[in-house]
């Protein structure tokens, strides 16, 4: 399968060596909306989490809206498989669990 990286520092280097893609952080919307992953990993920090789920989240709408073919959420034409599963490395559930249920779109994993 196809991997793919973003962070807020410059791993291209370490990235292209493992056979990986990788794209800056300011490429978050490209990252989700054109690389059609089906699995987004969060390792971050606890203190960057929430904020990271924070700019994540309006970009999943964006990608959710293109798939339908409208910005609406329409749940007769809505699948699961249109969202990515999010998945975080954390070492605490609660928090992030709490945090990805009330910013993420209902229809993510």
């Amino acid at each position: 399968g196809k991997v793919v990286a973003i962070s807020r520092t410059d791993y291209s280097d370490v990235a292209s060596r493992m056979g990986v893609k990788f794209l800056p952080y300011g490429d978050m919307e490209r990252f989700i909306c054109e690389e059609d992953l089906d699995v987004i990993v969060l390792a971050v920090s606890i203190l960057s989490f929430e904020e990271t789920v924070k700019e994540l989240a309006p970009i999943l709408t964006k990608r959710l809206g293109q798939s339908t073919g409208s910005g609406a959420k329409d749940n007769a034409t809505i699948s699961s498989s249109t969202l990515p599963l999010i998945v975080d490395v954390l070492s605490v559930k609660e928090h992030p669990r709490s945090v990805l249920l009330q910013l993420l779109p209902e229809e993510c994993d």
